[in-house]
């Protein structure tokens, strides 16, 4: 069955029996591009936590290349596939391509929210995101959250110092987590194994990661005097799409 996430600002509150007028980008992705017919079935979500199931009630395309398609909305559930943690993978900038791939394969695995952080060797070619580059990491993870079966839509935010990001973060209450290739204990599973064990896990938790040449010495004392925990993905250096995947990929293990 196919899916879309629907911005809650473009279709009016949602209600089983209710019809509905898609927005024009999703109507032309029916009509156009999957060729969907009256009767076929959907999933649609906004970013609530709750997932629907319509019926395409009508679709036609319109004059000058625009589509209108209406659905009947039949069911509604809640699925529990969501972390219960809200995990923050605070990244350095760097080359776009890989950058993006971070994006999609860490809302796949279950990441809340990314915060893009400038620090000292990130490239000046890869210290200005344009609203156009914005736009497409946008729709990046909202393709990858529908592909992956998730609820919610991670927001993009940035760039930021990374200082200033993380002292927000920890007025915020959360707990970041910068791993630096240079340590070599704790490691990230036993860190988070610790506090998968505590009496109250942590609601927010930030994964922090460098970017192309790793963070300075400075980097990190300054971090962890922010409050930081420095830990370890292991020996081996990884590029930092790979160290963003890898950690996001034990986190969901531990806190799922």
């Amino acid at each position: 069955m196919h899916r879309f996430h629907i911005e809650p600002s473009s279709v009016p509150p949602l209600h089983i029996g209710s019809q509905i007028l898609l927005p024009e980008n999703i109507s032309h992705q029916i009509c156009n591009v999957l060729r969907l017919r009256t009767g076929e079935e959907i999933t649609m979500f906004t970013g609530d936590g709750r997932e629907w199931t319509a019926e395409i009630s009508l679709g036609k395309v319109a004059e000058r290349g625009s589509s209108s398609v209406k659905v009947l909305l039949s069911r509604v559930s809640k699925p529990n596939v969501e972390m219960r943690t809200n995990v923050i993978m605070v990244m350095a900038l760097t080359r776009p391509q890989r950058y993006e791939l971070a994006l999609t394969k860490c809302t796949e695995l279950g990441t809340g929210d990314f915060l893009s952080v400038l620090t000292n060797r990130v490239l000046k070619s890869d210290s200005t995101i344009g609203e156009n580059r914005m736009a497409r990491w946008n729709r990046i993870v909202k393709e990858a959250a529908e592909l992956s079966g998730r609820v919610l839509v991670p927001t993009i935010t940035g760039p930021a110092p990374m200082n200033s990001v993380l002292a927000r973060l920890r007025d915020e209450g959360a707990m970041s987590i910068l791993l630096w290739e240079e340590a070599r204990e704790p490691m990230l599973s036993d860190l988070l194994a610790t506090l998968r064990s505590a009496s109250e896990p942590p609601v927010k938790l930030a994964l922090v990661l460098g970017p192309v040449g790793g963070f300075s010495s400075d980097e990190v004392q300054r971090a962890s005097e922010t409050g930081a925990v420095i830990a370890s993905l292991g020996n081996r250096i990884l590029r930092t799409e790979t160290a963003a995947i890898a950690a996001m990929s034990i986190t969901a293990q531990m806190l799922p």
